[in-house]
């Protein structure tokens, strides 16, 4: 009854002012493999659904995803951070659909406020991502190339503190239970869906599907 409300409640917010698509408008999506048995299917199922756009879902290996989205061969993309901008045959649906929290990770019991108080510390972070730009001032930091790696380097005491998304402390913890979060939330990663220019005309009835399931999931 609950769900039936809610799904109620989330077609009224879209109604007014609504722009639909096309009876015909359909969307094949290229998902990463990184996002297998994750709720993103499911989700975009929803926010499709609201816009009366027929949607189905093709997962690939993650590079391939994104040259698939990016040369048409299928219509949408994933969830992925604002960098896509730089392409010209994608349109950022301008709406985050995720808000990622980065925290400090560390194995003992300190806990710090921000960045300003671990100048002296060893940071270890992944290598490419955007939010280990934030440390890029701090000499002792070191990139790696997986998450394993970076908890190898926390619990063995080669690196003081890890900077990492809550999603990834949540995994690393399930097989290194001593990880702790060290730090409240210091960086903010949005994370947008995209559609190929070709697509462009439903960009404003998603944009305005999405902004009414985060409505939705916040009264949730």
């Amino acid at each position: 009854m609950r769900t039936r409300i809610l799904g109620l409640l989330f077609c009224a917010m879209i109604a007014p002012n609504y722009v639909f698509a096309q009876a015909s408008d359909s969307i094949k999506v290229a998902v990463g493999d990184i996002y297998k048995g994750s709720t993103l299917e499911r989700d975009l199922k929803i926010i499709y659904k609201a816009a009366d756009i027929d949607v189905e879902f093709i997962y690939l290996p993650n590079e391939r995803a994104i040259q698939t989205a990016v040369s048409g061969q299928y219509d949408a993309l994933d969830l992925r951070i604002d960098t896509l901008d730089e392409e010209e045959t994608l349109i950022r649906i301008d709406v985050p659909i995720v808000v990622m929290d980065v925290y400090l990770l560390s194995i003992n019991d300190d806990f710090y406020k921000g960045l300003d108080d671990v100048n002296d510390k060893t940071l270890v972070s992944i290598l490419g991502a955007r939010y280990s730009n934030i440390a890029k001032v701090y000499k002792k930091r070191h990139l790696v190339k997986s998450e394993k790696q970076a908890a190898l380097m926390l619990t063995t005491g080669r690196a003081d503190l890890w900077l990492a998304p809550h999603r990834t402390y949540l995994k690393a913890k399930e097989e290194f239970p001593n990880i702790k979060i060290a730090s409240p939330s210091v960086y903010k990663q949005y994370l947008y869906h995209y559609v190929h220019v070709s697509k462009s005309h439903l960009v404003e009835p998603l944009e305005m599907s999405v902004k009414a399931f985060n409505q939705t999931r916040s009264i949730n």
